[in-house]
């Protein structure tokens, strides 16, 4: 359904599949226009079949999932699939129901549960419909530690896989010097009018309490130094609510706000150190680039964040909910040189690599393809 990358509709296809993707491209979330836009435009350009269906973050949206129910079973009636591939948690239960329903059968990659052990307790009244609804999925995808050992102990998928998130193209790493971070760096401070002797700080995500970028601000003041600024890349529905913070702790010319952008690479080029402060992830992509892109990281200290960070060359984790220890670690990296990562650093991060990716992903596709003449048992798992 969402979330599905161009990488796997590839495996898919040269696996001699037809591909159909249903998604909500007409309320598409945190996506420019235009890249949902380009999405789409591919999408008809590789011979997929799309399918605009009515599914709606959050439960809030009742009328509109009940809507997408009806379609993804008219859909299923249709279509006659030999699985389904669902992402996101409403696309997950609305594809599983109505996959029991028409006896076909379902992969699932949860990209993090919203139960877990740093989440809020009302996060938890998701768990008895996933433990339910683990009993007819038939192969489940997990993409951190802590999740993994968690459907290991209570879910009943017929298969439980660990997957490093859905890959990142990790021989970037390699490509990326100092001149190019000269360069970024130049542009972004022209972009925003930044004095050339600044420190840059950089954050990608949403702007939601969820991504926590207020944490940063607060440690910033904390500092009390005028030549560090914070660049925020992202669109929310809290952006008033952070530039207004930022204007009361006299800080409003040391943020700023650069909106969506794709444009990552060079924003984490430009960097000096990127913070990626969220209080819930499944395995963010945005840690991962930074990373790559030879930015030292910060990392909240939760699953799907400290993962990645294998060691004190890589980066360091610290409590989201600290704006103090947050600060510290600001005074000990703020200032250091960009070092290439050693050769160990590099292998433990080569999990990650999107080539490891699709190998693993390309096994289960096969897997979900074969055994499906006795679709009703292949449903519901075990």
């Amino acid at each position: 359904m969402a979330q599905f990358n161009h990488r796997n509709i590839e495996i898919l296809q040269n696996l001699n599949y037809e591909v159909h993707v249903a998604a909500n491209f007409t309320h598409y979330g945190t996506l420019s226009g235009k890249s949902n836009q380009k999405f789409i435009d591919w999408l008809y350009k590789k011979g997929v079949a799309v399918h605009d269906v009515s599914i709606r973050r959050g439960f809030g949206k009742l009328l509109d999932n009940v809507n997408a129910l009806l379609e993804i079973n008219k859909l299923m009636k249709q279509e006659q699939f030999s699985f389904i591939h669902v992402h996101t948690p409403i696309a997950s239960v609305l594809g599983r129901v109505i996959a029991l329903k028409n006896k076909v059968p379902v992969l699932y990659t949860a990209h993090g549960f919203h139960f877990s052990k740093t989440s809020n307790k009302i996060n938890w009244i998701i768990f008895p419909i996933e433990w339910t609804l683990s009993f007819f999925t038939k192969q489940l995808i997990v993409i951190n530690q802590e999740d993994y050992g968690f459907a290991k102990r209570h879910l009943h998928a017929k298969y439980i896989n660990y997957q490093a998130g859905v890959g990142i193209n990790f021989n970037l790493l390699k490509s990326a010097t100092i001149s190019e971070h000269i360069e970024a760096k130049k542009t972004l401070l022209e972009k925003f009018d930044i004095p050339e002797n600044a420190r840059i700080i950089v954050s990608v995500g949403e702007l939601t309490t969820r991504k926590n970028h207020r944490v940063v601000i607060e440690a910033i003041k904390k500092l009390g130094r005028s030549d560090v600024h914070y660049v925020i890349a992202g669109k929310g529905y809290l952006l008033s609510y952070l530039k207004n913070l930022a204007i009361e702790l006299d800080l409003e010319s040391q943020v700023h706000f650069m909106n969506y952008t794709t444009a990552i690479r060079r924003l984490n080029l430009a960097a000096d150190v990127a913070v990626l402060p969220s209080l819930r992830e499944g395995l963010s992509r945005a840690g991962l680039e930074s990373i790559r892109d030879g930015v030292y990281l910060l990392g909240a200290d939760i699953r799907g964040i400290k993962d990645y960070i294998v060691n004190d060359q890589v980066g360091r984790t610290f409590n989201p909910y600290d704006s103090e220890e947050l600060a510290t670690l600001l005074v000990k990296t703020i200032d250091m040189k960009r070092t290439k990562l050693n050769q160990e650093s590099v292998d433990k991060l080569m999990i990650f690599d999107r080539k490891n990716i699709d190998k693993q992903m390309r096994d289960v596709y096969k897997k979900m393809g074969t055994g499906n003449d006795n679709r009703l048992r292949n449903t519901v798992g075990r």
